[in-house]
Parts: C-alpha cells; structure tokens; sequence
C-alpha cells in the first residue's frame, strides 16, 4: 500500500492533474463490456460506490464496448463481442441509457445492471430503467430505430482509440498508465482521491 500512495504522489506532480480547485473535475473514462467479470467486479465493488461519494468531483464517461468489433452487412451494422449476442444486445442498451440521461441517472442504471444476476436481460434492464426512472419506451425506441446501433459504433470508434490490452480500462484526463490502471483495479477511490486532492469524503 505505501507503494501506491508513493506512486499515486508522483503521478499527479508529474502529470499536474490534482485538483484543488472545488470547480474541477477529475475525466474518468470506463471502457467496459457488459457481461465481462472484471467490468462487472469493477463497476459494482468499486466504480459505483466511489461515484456516489465522490461525484461532485468526477466528470465521468462510460463506454461499453471492450473487445467488440463491427461489420457492415448490407447497410447493417452487425457487432460480434467478447461474451456473445446477449452482451452485445446488453451493450446497446447502456449505451442508449447513457445517451438518454444524465450521467448520475444512467452510472446508477449501469451498476442496477451490472450487479444482477443477468446484466443484458430485458427483464432486469426494464427493472433498472423503472428504478432509475428511464422510460422504457425510450430506451426500446433507441434499440429499434438504430440509434442504439450508432452509438455503440462510436463507442468501438472511441475504444479502438485507446485499443485496450485489458477490459475494463480506466484512463485519467486522457491519460492511460498501467501502473495506475493496475491499482484503480484494486483501489480505485484511493486513486481518485488522490487525484483530486483528498477531499473530506475521502475520508468515508
């Protein structure tokens, strides 16, 4: 642990990212998929109670696609991912969600997915879009109508940016460090607190 604390230290005096300043707001960017293990442990053990305490700060982006891939097929846009059908189909949902509402509204949605026991499942998402007062109809219309399907294309567009070895990635201010990737896995508040300056929240 104090390694990660020493690192963490070096790393926001390096990178001049700690923030002082109430104003500011730490880019976190999640690159996830849906019924990926690791996103799902992530999302609900660390992202989401971190998020709720410390959203004040945190200027978040969520991107479900990890290792997806698309193609074109007459005009249609058909993607094969890492986990099956279902984790795409569970991709676009997410991905509408996000574009339909607040980010506060559709983090909650994604962690109401991500910790059933069927996170892409009709059932559960219509659950958590009542829950989290989404309307359902809007999320099926974004599906049917194709929406979904451009957004999840932007996001691949975004993520090949990045061109993740390990999913979920998390990037800093548009920043990706391994070391920091590596202990966000494990401790993630305590990197984001330290990147924005150990607010009293920090504390809790």
């Amino acid at each position: 642990m104090k390694s990660l604390w020493l690192l963490l230290a070096v790393l926001s005096v390096a990178q001049g990212k700690t923030l002082r300043a109430e104003e500011e707001t730490l880019k976190v960017q999640i690159f996830y998929e849906t019924l990926c293990p690791d996103s799902i442990a992530f999302i609900t053990e660390h992202l989401y109670p971190t998020y709720i305490v410390l959203k004040k700060w945190i200027d978040l982006e969520l991107i479900p696609w990890g290792h997806a891939s698309e193609q074109i097929v007459n005009d249609t846009k058909i993607f094969i991912c890492q986990h099956g059908p279902a984790e795409c189909h569970g991709n676009i949902v997410h991905a509408c969600a996000i574009n339909l509402t607040t980010v506060e509204k559709s983090t909650e949605f994604v962690f109401c997915s991500e910790k059933s026991q069927a996170p892409s499942d009709d059932i559960v998402l219509k659950q958590c879009a009542e829950t989290t007062e989404i309307v359902w109809n809007d999320l099926e219309d974004c599906i049917s109508n194709g929406k979904g399907a451009d957004l999840l294309s932007e996001n691949g567009k975004e993520t090949d940016l990045v061109d993740p070895v390990f999913v979920p990635t998390i990037i800093f201010n548009g920043i990706f460090n391994q070391r920091i990737q590596n202990e966000s896995l494990k401790y993630f508040k305590a990197v984001v607190c330290s990147l924005i300056g150990y607010p009293p929240q920090c504390q809790f």
